[in-house]
């Protein structure tokens, strides 16, 4: 077959003629495809790499800054607390400077300052001022008594400081209880920072400690403004991205968060700060309180810092970033809360700042940058594309006209030498590599061919050696070494040890007939009669006769008595093939029968008492046959008292080569040709058919065979299965027509699959049915 050439235009001939001594790398090297993907990875990686580390840096700096600035602010109400504290330390304490005191400056701060308090050491000098909604309550001592953490108690390092120290505590919830009679205190429910400091008598002598409560929303509202667009430090818009601070104590424990800044007076929260982590909740005095476990690592290590004074960066760890967008950075900064209790001393660490910040700028610088990188990308993509679409057209053209030769040879088929012209180094290297190629493996496949064609004639050709086997079982009637023969030989001994009727189910042609005889010879009563009646061979009445027998004027015909099957077989075995095809008028006279072990002939008044085993064998389903009503239940229950199967030739296709050595040789005798020989390719084929027929398939196959075999060897052509061939032997051939053989379609049954050896048992009485009446 030809093929049409690439007729080339005369710009690309000349093209091809100009680059036909060039190599397909020098082709490539020249499009410079790999130098202008590489820079364009390279230079977007490296600059992506450096554009988020310091974008990066930019933003946890950030976070650092607004950390510092909350922990400042909170540093600052603290310490405007302490200067306010020791001023009024210095002055006359008594409920009217006290309450002055209270008034004006909550009148300057907004209600900063929720109680004011000294607690004397003399009892009658107790002092007990509470601002609520701006009015002034004095609180007898007698209600402060019944209030939940009431500042009359003194914390026992109180009992250290000197005069000018201020001592911190808290926040701590307060709670008055109904019964505090006291117009607008009664259920009131506080939470405040208190700080302490003692006050002396002109002799030294300890006269009790001033306290000063601070309302603890307002060191949340810090907190609140500074995550807020309304924070000092807010210098540019930023999108809804989640931000947020809370403040804990050098013991751990989270106390506030910041809330919307436009929400000042909304109770004390950590909701959203322990969301993610679990711990404990509700500290001593401040139920809001939670502390996290030990296992949520990362956040002990930045209290270890805080605790040490230090301020810095956390690792952005799952629990503290669980909510909303996945697609934002996470920055976290920490930083310690100090206050100076003592005068002369730095500041001690009371409490910390953490503040998470969720920030989408770098995503969105990121997808800036990859926009730009992605159009100068695709800008020189589309150019580089261009480049090599056209240069490939002339690369490529000899490599496509190979391949194409390539594939016009897989689909014809055969291997033949390519003609091509030439066009560069490489193509034409290849070409006369494949025509070498294509040389050598014609030469070996007809080599190949030739070996393979005369090795498989020769072992097609060749004999096989079949074992004949032993002869397995008592009674030397079945032949097989299969797992399932071995079965069947086990339960048949089984079977034959009690002497109970048995009921025998198989496919035509698997043996149910010679598995009767088989118990029957290893039976006790294996000495007296084995008859057997095919049910389905007769029709109702001559079925009826037969087995039961009649008395002479019966009927017209009866001339004289006869037994039946079932006194024929007095003492022995009865055997009743096919017995799913009896009657329902047969079936009930069966039951009957079985059920009382008597049977009246026909035509006679009196019962005759009869002792024989019954074996009953069907290639039917006789539960599907009860459940269609085509066969009684109870007579079915009668029946499989004990219960075989036979097993079919295409589940032990091992016992094959035994049972062809074994007909080979009777068929051999029975067509007087001298001994028969199996090919290998002969036994090969048997074993590739699944054998519906089972082994009388089998026997039929290899005596036609034998038959029209003109040599001792059967080869593969000479089996056939089917109608391949017209039959040798007729349907109505006896077994007795044949020694040693069993008819294939006999209608009386037969030894359906298993070949009978020579035997000494007594032989098997005929029973013959009367003429029709």
């Amino acid at each position: 077959m030809r093929f049409l050439r690439y007729e080339d235009s005369e710009p690309a001939a000349q093209a091809s003629a100009f680059l036909s001594d060039w190599s397909i790398r020098k082709k490539l090297l020249v499009t410079m495809i790999p130098a202008v993907v590489c820079i364009l990875v390279v230079t977007g990686y490296a600059s992506h790499l450096l554009f988020t580390h310091y974008f990066s840096i930019a933003l946890e700096r950030n976070a650092i800054v607004l950390t510092m600035a909350q922990a400042h602010e909170i540093e600052s109400l603290f310490a405007t607390c302490r200067n306010e504290l020791s001023i009024l330390a210095t002055k006359h304490l008594d409920k009217a400077s006290l309450a002055e005191f209270l008034k004006s400056r909550n009148t300057v701060y907004g209600g900063r300052y929720r109680e004011v308090v000294f607690a004397g050491v003399d009892p009658r000098e107790q002092i007990y001022l509470l601002c609520n909604q701006g009015e002034l309550v004095d609180i007898p001592v007698e209600s402060a008594a019944l209030m939940k953490n009431s500042p009359l108690i003194i914390p026992k390092r109180a009992g250290e400081m000197q005069p000018g120290d201020v001592l911190p505590s808290g926040p701590i919830d307060l709670f008055f209880p109904p019964t505090v009679s006291l117009p607008g205190v009664g259920n009131l429910s506080l939470s405040v920072f208190r700080f302490f400091t003692p006050v002396v008598n002109p002799d030294g002598a300890l006269r009790g400690y001033l306290v000063l409560s601070l309302d603890a929303h307002v060191a949340r509202n810090i907190l609140s403004l500074f995550t807020s667009p309304k924070s000092p430090l807010y210098g540019f818009p930023r999108a809804a991205e989640n931000r947020y601070s809370f403040y804990f104590d050098d013991k751990g424990w989270i106390l506030f968060q910041s809330e919307n800044a436009d929400e000042q007076d909304k109770e004390l929260s950590v909701e959203l700060a322990r969301a993610g982590l679990i711990g404990d909740q509700g500290r001593t005095g401040f139920e809001a309180g939670f502390r996290p476990s030990p296992q949520h690592q990362e956040y002990w290590r930045m209290m270890e810092e805080i605790r040490a004074g230090r301020s810095g960066l956390g690792s952005a760890f799952a629990e503290f970033f669980n909510s909303k967008s996945v697609a934002s950075e996470q920055f976290l900064g920490f930083a310690p809360v100090r206050f100076p209790v003592k005068t002369d001393e730095p500041g001690e660490v009371i409490g910390g700042i953490i503040y998470v910040d969720r920030s989408l700028l770098p995503r969105a610088a990121e997808f800036g940058q990859f926009n730009v990188m992605f159009g100068i990308g695709v800008a020189s993509m589309l150019a580089v594309s261009l480049l090599i679409y056209f240069l490939s057209r002339i690369i490529t053209r000899p490599i496509l006209r190979l391949a194409t030769e390539v594939t016009a040879m897989h689909d014809e088929g055969r291997l033949r030498r390519m003609e091509l012209p030439e066009s560069d180094h490489e193509t034409s290297v290849l070409k006369r590599s494949i025509n070498d190629l294509i040389a050598s493996l014609t030469a070996k496949d007809q080599e190949i061919r030739r070996k393979e064609e005369y090795l498989r004639t020769v072992q097609s050709r060749e004999t096989v050696r079949l074992d004949g086997g032993a002869l397995l079982g008592k009674a030397g009637d079945i032949l097989g070494s299969s797992p399932p023969i071995t079965a069947l030989l086990s339960l048949i001994s089984k079977t034959a040890a009690a002497d109970a009727d048995v009921l025998v189910v198989g496919e035509t042609g698997t043996g149910k007939e010679l598995t009767a005889e088989a118990i029957h010879k290893q039976s006790a009563r294996s000495g007296k009669p084995f008859i057997s009646i095919n049910c389905g061979a007769l029709d109702e009445n001559l079925l009826m006769d037969a087995i039961f027998g009649h008395v002479k004027g019966a009927f017209s015909e009866a001339k004289s008595d006869r037994k039946g099957a079932f006194l024929a077989a007095d003492g022995g075995t009865l055997h009743l093939d096919e017995i799913g095809n009896a009657s329902v008028k047969v079936q009930q006279s069966l039951l009957r029968a079985l059920s009382v072990r008597r049977i009246r002939p026909l035509g006679s008044d009196t019962e005759i008492d009869f002792d024989a085993r019954v074996i009953a064998a069907t290639n039917v389903n006789l539960k599907e046959k009860v459940q269609k009503g085509e066969f009684r239940e109870d007579l079915y229950y009668r029946l499989q008292v004990l219960t075989i199967s036979t097993p079919p030739l295409r589940e032990r296709m091992e016992d094959i080569p035994i049972l062809a050595g074994h007909f080979l040789r009777q068929a051999a005798g029975f067509t007087g040709k001298g001994e028969a020989h199996l090919s290998r390719g002969a036994l090969e084929k048997l074993m590739r058919h699944d054998w519906p027929g089972n082994v009388r398939e089998l026997k039929n196959c290899l005596t036609r065979a034998v038959a029209l075999a003109e040599r001792e060897v059967i080869y593969a052509e000479d089996i056939k299965f089917g109608d391949e061939c017209p039959r040798l032997l007729p349907d109505d051939v006896e077994e007795s027509a044949a020694p040693g053989f069993f008819a294939a379609d006999a209608p009386t049954g037969g030894h359906d699959a298993f070949p009978e050896a020579i035997s000494d048992s007594p032989p098997r009485e005929a029973v013959t049915p009367p003429p029709a009446a």
